[in-house]
């Protein structure tokens, strides 16, 4: 059985639709972090927002 986990902008709080899965929790932050500094103009990211995304990424089974 894969695992993977995932992260999803809303569950912030923010009104969008941005969505990411990755086999590796790992491999979602550098991501993202992109994500933010294009669609949400955050270019440097708080150890605070950092911490928010996360407790925001879920595993998936």
């Amino acid at each position: 059985m894969d695992m993977s986990f995932t992260f999803k902008c809303k569950d912030l709080g923010y009104d969008c639709s941005f969505e990411y899965e990755a086999r590796e929790r790992k491999d979602l932050m550098p991501r993202v972090k992109i994500h933010f500094k294009y669609a949400h103009n955050v270019f440097e990211m708080s150890p605070e927002l950092e911490k928010k995304i996360d407790g925001a990424i879920k595993e998936k089974a």
